[in-house]
């Protein structure tokens, strides 16, 4: 087994990289290209260790590289909030394959790799990577809903009777507001990264003021990835993301991204407008009855929703999964 380390942003993509995500049904997420697009601009510096038997793929593990002289891989992908960022080979022991992954790091960073840090860590997961020196800490967990309807009917019939009621009524005004366009699909070619960048950087600054104020901890530890214009391009053009935005006349006030997957789609980055700005209220609960929709009509099994507003998205039927933060320091690698 041997393991090789590719930078996607000097490095070419790998031999036989695109089939192996095909094959296990990895999102957008984990495209070469939208890793590489990450980079565009900004301090996250990823990482793709690409697993291989032979000559053939049949595992990776995508992280970040944080530092210099130390340097801590932190095992994340941008936009990615629903579990760890590794794909293990089938039938294999997990927790072998990452310590292998872990020494392979160690020789190829040498004396600098001061440790890894494993996020999003789900607990049917944590034994993989939990031991004798590792540090573990609650994190931010996640959510996700079973898919069980054939129709959003289906599913407002599930919430209580004031959400569905609120739902319902937010639903109505936004279809009523004839000043209001929304489009819902993939290929997006309609849409503007720049401007799709811009509004995303001002609700996530938002976003990680909020988080701040309530624990300086957390947000240490949780520093929100930067999403550049490349990053939003490549997102725009892909048949395997789905986006729905909102406009007024020719100005963006808000948008969802959705990382297609034939089983479990994932609600990824969010971003409006304020009230203040000119925004409009309800459309973040509308976006979820368009993904929804759209979740329903691809027949997907489950949906998951991310992080943060968890008591909002407990009210639309979600269910909490709590997940951890497994620092491990260079002297526990062995």
């Amino acid at each position: 087994m041997r393991f090789d380390f590719f930078r996607p942003g000097r490095d070419p993509e790998p031999t036989g990289w695109e089939d192996f995500r095909r094959s296990r049904e990895l999102t957008a997420i984990w495209s070469y290209d939208v890793i590489r697009a990450s980079f565009d601009r900004s301090w996250a510096r990823p990482l793709l260790c690409v697993i291989r038997d032979g000559e053939r793929i049949i595992g990776a593990v995508g992280a970040l590289r944080l530092g210099r002289r130390p340097l801590v891989l932190d095992v994340r992908l941008p936009a990615h909030s629903n579990g760890p960022t590794w794909c293990l080979p089938d039938g294999a022991d997990g927790r072998a394959i990452l310590r292998g992954f872990e020494r392979a790091a160690k020789a190829e960073f040498g004396w600098r790799l001061a440790g890894v840090v494993y996020r999003m860590v789900t607990e049917p997961a944590l034994p993989l990577v939990a031991r004798g020196g590792a540090v573990v800490r609650s994190s931010p967990g996640t959510t996700q809903m079973p898919v069980r309807w054939a129709a959003t009917d289906g599913w407002l019939a599930t919430l209580s009777r004031s959400r569905r009621s609120d739902l319902r009524r937010q639903i109505r005004r936004i279809e009523q507001d004839g000043t209001l366009r929304v489009v819902e699909g993939s290929g997006r070619g309609d849409l503007d990264p720049v401007e799709l960048a811009e509004l995303h950087e001002r609700h996530a600054a938002r976003v990680t003021a909020r988080t701040v104020s309530q624990s300086r901890i957390i947000a240490s530890f949780d520093r929100r990835l930067p999403l550049p214009a490349a990053y939003f391009a490549e997102l725009t053009r892909r048949d395997d993301v789905w986006i729905v935005s909102y406009h007024e006349g020719e100005r963006l006030l808000a948008f969802a991204i959705v990382y297609d997957h034939p089983v479990t789609p994932a609600y990824g980055p969010w971003a409006a407008l304020t009230a203040e700005e000119g925004g409009r209220k309800d459309l973040y609960f509308d976006s979820y009855a368009r993904i929804v929709a759209h979740a329903t009509a691809g027949r997907a099994e489950r949906l998951f929703a991310g992080r943060g507003l968890i008591d909002v998205k407990r009210s639309l039927g979600f269910e909490y999964l709590p997940m951890r933060l497994v620092a491990v320091p260079r002297w526990a690698i062995r």
